[in-house]
């Protein structure tokens, strides 16, 4: 029956049906009174106001949009672009698994793994085997590799899984087994074939067998649609010159080549042969080029989806191009959340084609500069903080203590006496333990010291010899402080130790302690320990050391011949976080770690202990 629409019934119906023009002017009812706007030339104006005191360099983040709450009456683009990906995505994971193992017409890509792995048997040597086994064990449809193959097939699997930059499933990839095997299939059969012989067998094989020629043409103009067309060339042109009784083989060829996109496109034009700058933003070059127009978005015969889904974002990039330019009037920062929108729509339609997209890698040009024979990279090495005086004193304190038990206990007695910790004692004599802590810290001493280039005597500075004096200590002799077993012992032993592997480093330490009580107020001032936090600290060289090289033929080597280099390290240094405030009452430490884990931040931990009731412990 012919399409109503194709014949001149069809088409004076269709002449009548076409919606009229929409009215200019709104009507509504009010108690009873009809009101009507004319809105034949009204202007909106959509801005972005500044607020007052809100750091724009750091957003409040939420989950999901539904966190966020939205106040408004109008739809959001954004809350439209994110139901389109949810759908989007679904989409493609259907279409994915319908693609690998057959539906309707379509055989699948499994069936044509299988049809080239038959081959095999048939005396085709020049079928790439290794890379077809490994896709077909990767994507299920295969468990054995004849031994023939086994070793080369393992060999590239491994490579292959390797660079997660290949073979990670991402996006829609990981929410199920399969699609992850369709990925990592897929993705493995992307790899280009630079080999004529195995890019003919390839095409023989689906030119003698009909149904395979059709999956494989199906499956390629599926790939076209539903992303984009092929970045580099498939089997199809090796295929039609043997239709032509000719071999006709490209430089580079792919069993199922990855799909172009407009910014793969721009990332090749801008910077394939090129140095890439410092600071390059992709996005916002194809953003830029698409407003001054040498970036033409607009679809071609050969687009696929992705060029769709591209070409309409444009009129968030280039609004004053769009049809309803003149109603609109936007401002700076309207523009800049439209671009926002821009760069962040792109990218999650860019996910929801992760497989299918190819990644382009530019090539850098060759680095003329003539390079040293040798590069010697010196860094400010530290194996403590350089608090060297705190690592001191703390190793005397423990002199001190040591000497009071003793007098206390008695040696003997201190041999017998165990530390104790929440799981239980310490399996370690005290006096030992002891002398372990105190070497330690002369060990951290010993060795910031030995950093800094500089000897643990001139760090003991008459304060700290007077000090020592009162514990009728002798700091100059070696091992007087510490373990006993000499400085170079302490140094070593606490560049071997490791916070990591000693289990007081993991234990929790917050907790609130009493400062004094305000007799006027009725409260506690107490400190309280929150936590720790880190921030980043750089060491550099504000005057670097002399350094000097020798040759191995015991010459003293200079550039060029040799370069030294001074760097700079980064270290994220922990610190704790405390605060001083009043309370009601005290809070042990489960009271108050509880209290902290509830609320997480400072701000609300503090503002919880000032306001929030305490129940008193059973």
């Amino acid at each position: 029956m012919p399409d109503p629409r194709t014949t001149a019934e069809g088409a004076g119906r269709h002449e009548a049906m076409a919606p009229s023009a929409p009215s200019r002017t709104r009507s509504w009812l009010v108690d009873g009174y009809r009101v009507e706007a004319d809105r034949s030339h009204q202007t909106l104006c959509l801005s972005v106001p500044a607020e007052g005191g809100k750091d724009e360099d750091e957003p409040e983040l939420f989950p999901t949009l539904r966190d966020a709450r939205p106040k408004a009456r109008m739809v959001s683009a954004a809350l439209l672009a994110h139901k389109a990906k949810q759908f989007d995505d679904g989409l493609v994971a259907a279409v994915e698994l319908a693609a690998q193992h057959g539906a309707g017409r379509l055989r699948g890509k499994a069936y044509l793994l299988e049809t080239w792995l038959a081959s095999l048997s048939h005396g085709s040597p020049a079928i790439p085997a290794a890379l077809l086994l490994s896709a077909a064990r990767l994507g299920g449809a295969v468990r054995d590799v004849p031994p023939a193959h086994a070793a080369e097939a393992a060999r590239v699997r491994d490579e292959f899984l390797a660079d997660e930059g290949r073979s990670k499933p991402l996006g829609v990839y990981t929410w199920s087994e399969p699609l992850r095997r369709v990925f990592q299939q897929d993705r493995l059969l992307q790899t280009p074939l630079h080999d004529p012989g195995q890019v003919e067998a390839l095409a023989r094989v689906l030119r003698e067998e009909a149904a395979a020629r059709t999956t494989y043409e199906g499956a390629l103009a599926l790939a076209s649609r539903l992303t984009n067309p092929p970045d580099v060339a498939d089997l199809t042109p090796v295929l039609r010159s043997l239709d032509r009784g000719q071999v006709q083989v490209g430089r580079t060829h792919a069993i199922f080549p990855p799909s172009r996109a407009v910014e793969s496109d721009l990332a090749m034009k801008l910077l394939d042969g090129q140095p890439i700058p410092e600071g390059f933003d992709l996005v916002r070059e194809l953003a830029a080029r698409i407003r001054d127009g040498s970036v033409d978005l607009r679809p071609t015969a050969g687009s696929g989806w992705y060029d769709y889904q591209a070409w309409s974002l444009e009129p968030l990039v280039a609004p004053e191009r769009a049809p309803e330019a003149p109603r609109v009037s936007l401002d700076h920062r309207y523009r800049e959340h439209l671009l926002e929108l821009f760069k962040g729509i792109l990218a999650l339609t860019r996910e929801t084609h992760v497989k299918q997209l190819a990644i382009p890698a530019p090539s850098a040009p060759p680095f003329m500069r003539r390079r040293p024979r040798v590069e010697i990279d010196v860094l400010p090495e530290l194996a403590a903080e350089p608090t060297v005086s705190y690592f001191l004193r703390r190793s005397l304190g423990y002199r001190l203590v040591r000497n009071a038990l003793e007098r206390a206990f008695g040696a003997d007695a201190l041999a017998r006496i165990e530390r104790l910790t929440p799981e239980g004692p310490v399996a370690l004599p005290l006096s030992e333990e002891l002398a372990r802590v105190e070497g330690l810290f002369l060990g951290a001493a010993a060795a910031a010291a030995g950093d800094l280039g500089m000897s643990l005597d001139e760090a003991m500075d008459p304060a700290f010899r007077a000090a020592c004096a009162l514990v009728g200590l002798l700091p100059d002799q070696d091992g007087a402080l510490g373990s006993g077993r000499g400085r170079e012992h302490d140094a070593e032993a606490f560049r071997r130790w490791s916070a990591k592997e000693d289990p007081d480093v993991g234990r929790d330490a917050r907790m609130m302690v009493p400062v004094f009580h305000d007799l006027e107020r009725r409260k506690t001032k107490a400190w309280v320990f929150l936590g720790w936090s880190a921030q980043r600290v750089l060491v550099s060289f504000q005057q670097p050391p002399r350094v000097r090289v020798f040759a191995p033929d015991g010459r003293e080597a200079s550039p060029p011949e040799v370069e030294v280099r001074y760097g700079v390290l980064a270290h994220d240094v922990p610190y704790p976080v405390m605060a001083e405030l009043y309370v009601d009452r005290l809070l042990d430490r489960d009271e108050l770690r509880a209290l902290c884990d509830r609320h997480r931040t400072r701000r609300a931990i503090l503002a919880a202990l000032r306001v929030e009731p305490q129940p008193f412990s059973a």
